[in-house]
């Protein structure tokens, strides 16, 4: 009996004293979601995150992240606490330290590793993460973060941005180099592990008459609205896409507006109501620099006085410190919409479904994108326009192309559907032909040829006018391809055509009809399985700079490096003029090197917008750049001539503003891409991933290059006659202003 009693007490004395299990080796497993139970996610695609039997470090299962391509949104891992104040860790001395193992495939882009934060009651005490690349074998990786007593949250794990894959295990916290013991999980978001509607919305059979369109388009406004401005909707507590079916499902028996307002309002009742803000400051006019668009919410034309005051009420005590739908870019500011499903299992999502996709798009734009006012026809006119193309569509390729033509409204080149999405690639075709054609003086042309042609420069010419394609008029195919061509302009648009769409098929051979020299040739032409690279007849491969006839310097910007910059200097310092050509993307960031070495002075070359996300839709001015002059204080005193055209976009046009910023600079060419600011990932129902422009990029004089492009001083295009003599016009064009003036 006293042994019994004996083993009884040490039995149960090893559980009062066995250190919690906090998951870090990702042993135990959530049978619903198939990953590391008390772990939470943030990813645009959380089919990228899994847990591997067969490559791990020590256990059952390591967690890996793989991405094919960039989100431009970093996927994380994390496992969050809260610490239990007591006599060990209340010095104010000492420190926090992460150890955990990590093995890399691969790592582009950006780069994977560890991450701890240190939170007090008021925000974020400490962040740190180390960055890694390339392709390593199982390591162990420490970060350490000084202790202080305000210290009330401690999360920690992994991260990816970019692409290749990376796998974590063996994570374990330790306070001065003791492991810590004493904390207390924090649980995943409801909005995370709630799967009540994982396998479908139950919306079905919308009936699309005036009266629908109406009610449905003020269910997605006031949906949005709540998501980012409802307390409750955004603390991640709720799954806010199912709370989307179930007002439809209420309101969609609604048959005036009065009935409609009644039934929204009798949901906003039914939330946690929304406490006084205080605090809750109005921006004055004056600092505003593009003021939110709450459509038909408080025009008081379409919805009762009372749903108007509700609504009225919670924008105007919004008191949201950190929403789970949308996280603040920690350095640079702009919004990463994080938390959104992807919902990859859908190959084709249900009415309800398709109608989240386009209520979560409309209210991203809505809310978080500083070129919202740019944007095709007036964003509320679209959201009603493309209702019935959502609910109208009957299977995956109908809704891809809708998906695709509402992307296209927002006019943004940095916006398309971007993960090779098989629906997509099936509509453009598999197979390209073996050459390169552009849109020169308004005609479709050849231009280039694939490296490894096959014998192709036998039958097709460079200079050749291609007339139709498949039987199709180049006119047609143009009119037909272009509201499925998401770019800033017309110009930017040209130049996708071609690579995505009228080059390819899924037939192992395409018809052309051509002109050449006058005459109507007709070709059949094989095409090819992979993707293809090109090259102009009689390219040189220089080196990233030279001289020109030893009297002008010559930058391409898409082989420049930083670190040649002195020993570029020295080659130009007796030259009479500099030619910088940006119809590459830049492989080294100018702005602030290459740009202020032709400045004595320093200036403002642009500013940036930003949301402020103490009130959504608003956007201000929150900071400017400035360059020059030159480190060495020797600028550059000759002119300076910049080379831009549509493949000039993003970075590239960021280095044009910089470089305009220098009075001895001047820009010719053509239209660029008017792409410009930061990027963030949208993920939508179906596996579509795309993305905006999230930052805005303004001159000092406010006036955008989104859209428009970069100023420039005088436009010079190529010509057929100058393709076809192997000649580069705009180059020509360039050294000839430099040597007559």
């Amino acid at each position: 009996m006293a042994k019994f009693c004996l083993l009884f007490f040490l039995i149960l004395f090893s559980r009062f004293n066995k250190a919690p299990d906090h998951n870090n080796g990702f042993e135990s497993v959530d049978q619903t979601s198939s990953l590391p139970s008390g772990w939470s996610f943030q990813a645009p695609n959380y089919n990228s995150i899994k847990l591997d039997s067969i490559t791990k470090y020590e256990g059952k299962y390591s967690l890996s992240i793989e991405n094919s391509i960039e989100f431009n949104t970093p996927q994380e891992v994390g496992n969050y606490f809260n610490v239990k104040a007591d006599e060990t860790y209340s010095k104010e001395v000492g420190s926090i330290e992460l150890r955990g193992f990590m093995k890399m495939d691969e790592i582009g882009g950006d780069y994977a590793g560890l991450w701890l934060k240190l939170e007090a009651e008021d925000g974020q005490l400490a962040f740190v993460d180390i960055k890694h690349v390339d392709t390593h074998d199982w390591a162990e990786y420490r970060v350490k973060l000084p202790y202080s007593k305000k210290i009330k949250e401690i999360a920690y794990g992994g991260i990816l941005a970019g692409v290749g894959k990376v796998w974590f295990d063996k994570f374990r916290l330790y306070k001065d180099g003791k492991p810590m013991y004493n904390l207390r999980r924090i649980a995943p978001k409801k909005a995370h592990l709630d799967t009540s509607y994982l396998n479908g919305s139950g919306i079905t059979n919308i009936q699309i008459n005036a009266k629908n369109i109406t009610n449905l388009a003020i269910v997605g406004q006031v949906w949005g609205f709540l998501k980012y401005h409802h307390p409750y909707a955004g603390s991640g507590e709720v799954n806010w896409d199912a709370e989307l079916f179930k007002i439809l499902a209420n309101t969609l028996k609604c048959n005036n507006l009065r009935e409609l307002s009644h039934s929204l309002e009798a949901y906003i009742d039914s939330l946690p109501k929304v406490k006084k803000c205080d605090d809750c400051r109005i921006l004055s006019s004056s600092k505003v620099f593009m003021a939110p668009d709450y459509g038909d919410l408080f025009t008081r034309k379409l919805l009762s006085e009372s749903l108007t005051n509700k609504l009225k009420y919670i924008q105007q005590n919004r008191s949201i410190k950190q929403n789970y739908w949308v996280k603040k870019e920690p350095s640079l500011g702009y919004p990463l919409f994080v938390n959104e499903k992807s919902y990859d299992q859908m190959l084709f999502p249900d009415t309800g479904y398709r109608l989240l996709s386009l209520f979560r798009y409309w209210s991203i734009i809505n809310y978080y994108s500083p070129y919202r006012e740019i944007t095709e026809y007036n964003w509320n006119q679209v959201l009603k326009d493309f209702i019935p193309q959502f609910v109208a569509t009957e299977n995956a390729k109908q809704y891809t192309l809708a998906t695709l033509r509402l992307i296209a409204t927002i006019k943004d080149t940095h916006a398309n559907i971007f993960n090779n999405y098989p629906t997509l690639e099936s509509i453009k075709g598999k197979y390209r032909v073996p050459f390169r054609s552009d849109f020169v003086e308004h005609k479709l042309i050849v231009t280039g040829y694939r490296t490894d042609t096959l014998g192709i420069q036998g039958k097709v010419k460079i200079g050749d006018i291609i007339v139709s394609i498949n039987g199709q008029r180049i006119e047609k195919l143009v009119k037909r391809y272009l509201p499925i061509t998401p770019a800033s302009n017309y110009d930017t648009q040209l130049r996708d055509l071609p690579w995505n769409y009228l080059m390819r098929s899924n037939d192992e051979e395409m018809q052309f009809v051509v002109k050449r020299n006058g005459m109507v040739i007709k070709l059949n032409i094989p095409t090819l399985k992979s993707k293809s690279t090109y090259t102009a007849p009689k390219q040189k491969e220089k080196g990233p700079y030279y001289l020109i006839k030893d009297q002008i310097g010559y930058v391409n910007a898409g082989r420049y490096l930083n670190s040649e910059l002195a020993l570029m200097e020295k080659m130009f310092a007796k030259t009479k003029g500099i030619i910088v050509d940006l119809r590459e993307y830049p492989s080294d960031f100018m702005p602030y090197t290459f740009a202020s070495y032709l400045k004595s002075f320093k200036s403002m070359f642009l500013k940036w917008s930003t949301v402020e996300y103490s009130s959504p839709g608003t956007f201000v001015i929150t900071d400017s750049a400035y360059n020059g002059p030159s480190k060495n204080g020797e600028s550059y005193n000759g002119k300076v001539v910049v080379i831009v055209n549509s493949d000039t976009q993003s970075q590239g046009e960021f280095t044009t503003m910089a470089l305009q910023s220098s009075p001895n600079v001047s820009v010719i060419g053509s239209q660029t891409a008017g792409a410009d600011g930061e990027v963030s990932t949208i993920v939508l129902p179906g596996g579509i991933y795309t993305r905006i422009s999230s930052k805005g990029v303004f001159y000092p004089d406010n006036s955008p290059s989104q859209g428009t492009g970069v100023k420039i001083n005088r436009i010079v295009r190529p010509t057929i006659k100058g393709i076809m003599g192997g000649k580069d016009e705009l180059l020509e064009k360039a050294i000839n202003i430099l040597i007559n003036n």
